[in-house]
């Protein structure tokens, strides 16, 4: 008889893999919300491709989760935008936007961070989540250089 040789991670790297999943997809949207109030091109497109690179890691974390026979129920997929904090009805400045931004990108750290610590998390899944992490950081340092030139 020949066994099955999959992998089955324990329940709570799956749940954690998939509030890192949530975290992005709420961030995406914050940033393709605030960017629509941005008036400089340089620097609304930065924050744009922040949102492109929240959304790109988002979809290869569903297909990991996926892949690690985790369920990815609809709910975590919501229609309805979700707000930042910063007044939607005017210009955002600058700095406003790059105080959301240092905070976001403290919680997305830190729930990387979080992941790779975990002992039990596969090799395989462990560089995909290094790799987005170092991503991220470069992301949000090319926005603060950005911020520094203007």
């Amino acid at each position: 008889m020949i066994k099955s040789t999959f992998y089955k991670p324990p329940p709570f790297i799956v749940e954690k893999l998939t509030r890192l999943l949530n975290l992005l997809i709420n961030e995406k949207r914050k940033y393709e919300h605030i960017a629509e109030n941005i008036r400089d091109k340089e620097f609304k497109r930065t924050v744009i491709s922040l949102a492109q690179e929240s959304n790109q890691y988002a979809c290869e974390l569903s297909s990991q989760i996926h892949s690690l026979d985790g369920d990815i129920p609809l709910e975590h997929f919501p229609d309805e935008k979700i707000y930042p904090v910063l007044d939607t009805g005017s210009t955002n400045t600058e700095k406003e936007v790059l105080l959301f931004c240092r905070e976001s990108e403290k919680n997305m750290i830190t729930a990387y961070r979080e992941l790779l610590n975990e002992p039990y998390l596969m090799e395989g899944v462990r560089k995909v989540i290094r790799y987005q992490l170092n991503g991220i950081m470069y992301a949000f340092l090319q926005l603060k250089l950005l911020s520094s030139t203007t």
